[in-house]
């Protein structure tokens, strides 16, 4: 009985949600946009490694020690993104807030790692994500997509779209984790890490104080 009624819950949330051409023009909107990333990606990313930029001197790096922990990292942001998505399937809203809030500021990123061009730190340990290397050319790793960290906006969105529960104090400390593994992986400096929740969060207020009003 109680599978019956969520099944039906979830039936008619999506009944509603589509029922709105608002929402219908929206959602369509940001799966495009979506979709368009992995056109997007391979020719952004050959640009930016072909690029120089800048080498930092972050005291932070000098303080932790490096190593390689892409299985970790990669671990809490899948784990991140499947919860997310398996928690608001069966609330449209919240899952094309999560969307929109995600393509917006990917859309910043692929504006701000050009004008902020930067070097991986000297002792960089390449991180191995299969996911993003699907989106290259070669399955190349990236290593120049620095300002400000992708890794960072992936987990951020979950923990911002998500209201108060426990799953969000999840996303908190993931977030917190990452950011540390990122930088003893050597791949992001500190600023990359402390932009991030900044802009994602600016993102997901434009996302809540603009668009949602047009649902």
């Amino acid at each position: 009985m109680e599978s019956i009624t969520s099944e039906n819950n979830f039936s008619s949330a999506w009944k509603f949600f589509w029922a709105r051409k608002s929402s219908r023009i929206q959602f369509i909107i940001s799966i495009s946009v979506l979709a368009s990333f992995t056109i997007i990606f391979p020719h952004f990313f050959d640009y930016v490694e072909s690029t120089k930029g800048k080498l930092l001197n972050d005291p932070l790096l000098e303080w932790l020690p490096a190593a390689d922990v892409s299985w970790l990292i990669m671990a809490l942001l899948y784990f991140g993104v499947i919860s997310w998505i398996a928690t608001f399937i069966k609330s449209p809203d919240i899952l094309l807030a999560g969307m929109q809030t995600y393509c917006l500021v990917t859309l910043l990123r692929l504006i701000s790692v050009p004008l902020f061009p930067l070097e991986p730190p000297l002792d960089y340990i390449p991180l191995k994500e299969p996911f993003v290397q699907f989106f290259t050319n070669g399955g190349r790793i990236i290593s120049r997509d620095l300002f400000f960290s992708g890794h960072m906006t992936t987990i951020l969105f979950c923990y911002y779209n998500t209201g108060k529960s426990t799953l969000k104090m999840v996303y908190l400390v993931s977030a917190i984790i990452i950011g540390i593994l990122l930088m003893i992986q050597r791949v992001h400096y500190a600023i990359d890490i402390l932009a991030a929740p900044l802009f994602t969060w600016l993102c997901f207020l434009f996302v809540r104080k603009v668009l949602s009003t047009k649902i």
